[in-house]
């Protein structure tokens, strides 16, 4: 059993799972798999396994987030069957039995989450108003959809395209709902949000929410987000849309320290020399990566949305002893 490869399997076969979720069923998969035999085994085996999953991520954050959840749940479930059980590898076998039988349960679980965030984040989409999207987040394209079928609303939606298919497949399903949609590329950003005074909302998904209220998202999301806050004398506000299974038990105190919580990202110190030629392949490496991301601190972001309600970042702080 090669946890990776069921990981990458499980995002490949479904496009709506999200990488918390994919990496929570790949651990699960990971218990039909040991031979192990003990309660102890299996942790020290699900310990070794997580530690492979997370080293094979350019970034481990949203995998951690995952993964996180699965241990402490199934942490909890072995002690609670170990005490009712008077015999504990019987308690430890049907703890086992259990997980695999709802292995599907996480992923309809994050499914839901992500229609009741559409639920709450609709409401911040208003009538007569532009919405500027980003990062072809499935979260934000849910929020949107569920306010365009509420026939009391007019709205147009600007979307900044970084060339990636998501974005692309985003930006198809809101046509195809009707969806008066305006592309744009990044480079345009500053100056749509500050000539169109009717934008009022800047949405964005993430791949992790920091327990300090801080995102690790798509590259150019700090910039969007700095952008938003430059303009703010025209009412804009910067909201994220995330499931709370991507809160992380990780911080970062300031913007250069993002790399201290694991994320590696492609070295761009051998184009600090702008004053030097740039051959072809040093070219085609300073075209931005599908996979690079960035942080955005807290206090450029205006709530984040999620199923649970829309949270402040401070807030972000108590959730976690609820969720991790």
């Amino acid at each position: 059993y090669s946890i990776v490869r069921a990981y990458h399997e499980l995002l490949a076969s479904d496009p709506e799972i999200t990488m918390p979720v994919a990496a929570i069923e790949s651990l699960i998969e990971l218990l039909r798999a040991t031979p192990a035999s003990t309660a102890m085994e299996t942790v020290e085996v699900v310990k070794k396994e997580k530690a492979r999953l997370l080293d094979s991520a350019p970034n481990p954050l949203p995998l951690l987030a995952g993964a996180d959840l699965f241990e402490q749940y199934l942490l909890r479930s072995l002690r609670g069957q170990t005490a009712a059980a008077a015999d504990p590898v019987l308690g430890f076998d049907e703890t086992r039995q259990h997980l695999l039988h709802n292995k599907l349960l996480f992923a309809q679980r994050a499914k839901a989450a992500r229609d009741n965030i559409a639920t709450w984040g609709s409401r911040y989409v208003l009538d007569g108003r532009v919405v500027m999207a980003a990062g072809g987040s499935r979260a934000v394209t849910k929020i949107l959809l569920r306010a365009a079928a509420d026939t009391t609303k007019h709205f147009k939606v600007i979307y900044v395209m970084d060339g990636s298919p998501r974005c692309e497949s985003s930006v198809a399903a809101l046509r195809a709902a009707g969806l008066d949609v305006e592309i744009v590329g990044p480079h345009k950003v500053a100056y749509m949000l500050k000539d169109n005074s009717q934008i009022n909302l800047v949405l964005v998904g993430t791949e992790v929410v920091l327990q300090n209220g801080g995102i690790i998202s798509r590259m150019g999301t700090y910039q969007l987000a700095s952008l938003t806050k430059l303009v703010k004398g025209s009412l804009k506000r910067f909201y994220v849309a995330a499931e709370t299974h991507k809160i992380v038990r990780k911080t970062a105190l300031a913007h250069p320290q993002v790399l201290r919580v694991g994320v590696k990202q492609k070295d761009i110190s051998k184009f600090a020399n702008l004053g030097r030629d740039i051959d072809g392949e040093a070219a085609r490496d300073m075209v931005p990566d599908q996979e690079e991301v960035d942080y955005t601190d807290p206090e450029f972001i205006d709530g984040i949305i999620t199923e649970q309600g829309v949270k402040m970042t401070t807030q972000i702080w108590e959730m976690v002893d609820d969720y991790i």
